[in-house]
């Protein structure tokens, strides 16, 4: 009996509480059953929910069974102490027997659930990934940045387009003190050496990545001196400067003369009396002077004069006779040596061109030539150690006219270390030059092939510079100053210049390192534009060729002018275009995607003034069967150097490339200051003089092409 009581009230205590209890505490406990395979450890979940059953019911159980098991009434609200009557341990015995077969036919219930919730899932997560986006557009808050050692720099954030990125790199390493956060992109940190450099950043998501380089440069801080006066010139103590230079500053702290603007540099100079470079032979004496030397003084002791109130005596000085002086201060007054002058087949006679050799009458142990030329006022020295010379060696020059010019040439000769007097003069005569030249090739009145064509003027005897003036409709355009006799439109600035438009252009010459007054431009010659930018073409893959890879980068040759670039792609199945506003693309690209096993011919059309100017020709490309999105492109070359460096006038940059991308060139200062940017071809940019309006100092030149880029150092002297 009591046996039967004990099984009656357990299967009363289950009951009420699966009864009782919520599905997602029902739920829970299937799980905890499963994950256990029934372990005793688990039960006490089990006995923990029957003790709180127990007390709902505590007051009939206490009526009917006080008697029999007077432990239930010392079991409180959480069921801390269980009763250790037997009877109590088998009715919940038999609790343990009716969950395993209850539990069993309720986990088959929330499993089929779970499945039907399952099954309704996976549309939604189909969906989830038909629209996965890849990373685009990345960019960062300074894209070119310059940053100071010893400062921390405002953080560098990045920024893109597509869903979330699950990985990213950098390549190279950032510079010293500088890092990258893997999963912002954020760039943070304070440098700490002084470097300039180009940084490759990638971002990945399951759909693809993308990448941007970074350009950075890190300088040191610069020593300033107060400037005062404003000669340019400083003194003082330094400040040390990373963000540019301050007002009323400079770079050095050697004036000498803080207050006078028109002193600023200390030199030990010569007394030089009369000017003519030989000092009066005593020592030198410290003085504090500006632009030039003070008159009265030389720089450098080249010899001593032999009297130095006389400009016209000197070592150097030739010898004249019969004034009784010793002109050339060798110790003797009116000597009488022998003397040279023209041959015969170089005297009287008029020359053909300016670069034909005049010869003088050689003199045993003679150690130089001096040839003197007097040419109306004009006169122009020149000093050789061979007894021959050509016009084109004086300077000053000879002068020019529409006529024969008369020149009056001299030699003396040096023997003994001393300039003997002038032999007996003769007459040379110059051809007559035209005072003008015009355009010669293309014909007047015709267009340009392109817009890159050059323009020729004839070719003056004589002329230095040829200066080139463009006018539109009457309204002068630009000029443009050449050394030699061509030039081409662009020369002008792109966005100075129209397609399909007359331009006006004549030409002024250059004669003994003058221009010609603006009355001597030549005949003016009208020459028009092309209708449109060139037409381009792929230039890199070559034609014919075939990849593998549908990550291959398409190249067309970039044209100036042109608004936008269309990839038509033909394979005799489907016709795509893909419009650009850059002249490279991606295989895969392609709309609607690449078709593998394929061979497409490719054309670009180049867009000009809202429509499309066909390219002429065409190039195939294979795509081979096996083509993945995977496969690394092939190896790109990509390598400058600047020539010379340093440099004392200006610097031309020699490439090597695989390419025929645009080159595009950046020139910073040690400040980080933007000095010059261009953009052009490679032959072009190859023949690009840089540096000529630069001060002395040291430049960053940032130099890239397509995704390759490469950093200069170059100084100027």
């Amino acid at each position: 009996m009591k046996t039967i009581t004990t099984l009656f009230l357990s299967f009363v205590a289950t009951a009420s509480m699966m009864a009782n209890i919520s599905n997602s505490e029902k739920e829970t406990l299937v799980k905890l059953y499963k994950a256990t395979n029934g372990k005793f450890v688990y039960i006490k979940a089990g006995l923990f929910m029957i003790c709180n059953i127990f007390n709902l019911l505590k007051m009939v159980i206490v009526t009917l069974l006080k008697t029999k098991f007077p432990c239930i009434t010392r079991l409180d609200s959480r069921c801390l102490n269980f009763c250790s009557n037997v009877s109590i341990n088998k009715a919940l015995f038999a609790y343990l027997i009716f969950l395993s077969s209850f539990i069993p036919s309720y986990s088959q219930v929330v499993s089929q659930k779970n499945n039907s919730i399952a099954s309704q899932d996976k549309p939604q997560e189909r969906a989830n990934v038909m629209t996965c986006v890849p990373p685009t557009a990345l960019s960062y808050t300074a894209n070119s940045a310059f940053y100071c050692t010893g400062i921390p720099i405002t953080p560098n954030l990045m920024n893109y387009s597509g869903d979330l990125v699950t990985s990213m790199s950098i390549s190279p390493d950032l510079p010293v003190g500088l890092s990258i956060n893997l999963l912002t992109g954020t760039i943070t940190g304070t440098p700490t050496v002084d470097v300039a450099g180009s940084y490759n950043v990638i971002i990945n998501n399951p759909c693809g990545f993308t990448s941007r380089t970074l350009y950075i440069t890190v300088s040191s801080g610069t020593n300033y001196y107060a400037d005062t006066d404003g000669d340019g010139y400083g003194t003082g103590v330094a400040t040390v400067s990373c963000t540019g230079q301050p007002s009323n500053t400079s770079t050095n702290n050697t004036d000498c003369a803080p207050t006078d603007p028109l002193k600023w540099r200390t030199s030990n100079l010569y007394i030089d009396q009369d000017g003519d470079g030989y000092s009066n032979g005593f020592p030198p004496v410290s003085s504090c002077y500006g632009a030039t030397v003070p008159v009265g003084f030389a720089s450098r002791y080249i010899g001593t004069d032999c009297l130095d109130t006389n400009t016209a005596v000197n070592p150097n000085a030739v010898e004249v006779s019969g004034n009784s002086i010793d002109d050339n201060c060798d110790g003797y007054v009116d000597e009488i040596t022998t003397t040279s002058y023209l041959i015969a087949t170089s005297c009287g006679i008029t020359i053909p061109t300016l670069n034909a050799s005049l010869f003088a009458q050689p003199i045993a142990g003679a150690q130089g030539y001096r040839f003197e030329v007097t040419n109306g006022p004009n006169v122009g020295v020149f000093d050789t150690n061979v007894n021959r010379f050509n016009l084109l060696n004086l300077s000053p020059g000879v002068t020019f006219s529409s006529t024969n010019t008369v020149n009056s040439v001299r030699v003396a000769v040096k023997l003994n270390g001393f300039w003997r007097a002038y032999g007996l003069p003769c007459i040379v005569n110059t051809p007559p030059v035209p005072n003008s030249t015009s355009v010669n090739t293309p014909v007047c009145g015709s267009f340009l092939r392109d817009i890159w064509e050059t323009i020729f003027c004839f070719q003056i005897q004589g002329a230095t510079g040829y200066r080139f003036r463009v006018k539109k409709d009457g309204v002068l355009i630009g000029t443009v100053d050449s050394p030699v006799n061509r030039f081409s439109m662009v020369s002008l600035g792109m966005s100075n210049i129209s397609f399909a438009t007359a331009y006006t252009i004549d030409v002024l010459l250059k004669m003994n390192g003058n221009w010609l007054p603006d009355t001597e431009y030549g005949t003016s010659c009208v020459i028009a534009t092309p209708s449109a930018p060139g037409v381009s073409r792929i230039s890199n893959p070559s034609c014919g060729s075939s990849t593998n890879n549908l990550w291959q980068s398409i190249y067309a040759i970039q044209i100036n002018g042109a608004q936008g670039y269309k990839f038509v792609f033909d394979n005799g199945i489907r016709h795509r275009e893909y419009i650009t506003a850059n002249s490279s693309m991606q295989i895969f690209n392609i709309p609607g995607g690449p078709m593998v096993g394929t061979t497409y011919s490719i054309r670009v059309d180049v867009l000009y003034n809202n429509s499309y100017v066909p390219g002429r020709d065409t190039c195939t490309l294979t795509i081979l069967p096996n083509a993945t999105r995977l496969a690394s492109e092939p190896l790109r070359i990509f390598d400058v150097k600047s020539t010379p460096n340093p440099f004392a006038n200006f610097f031309n940059l020699n490439f090597n490339t695989s390419s025929e991308e645009p080159i595009e060139i950046k020139v910073y200062d040690m400040f980080g200051r933007s000095m010059a940017a261009y953009q052009d071809t490679v032959e072009n940019i190859a023949n690009l003089a840089i540096g000529e309006s630069y001060s002395s100092g040291v430049y960053n030149i940032v130099v890239s092409q397509g995704t390759s880029a490469k950093t200069l150092r170059v100084i100027k002297r």
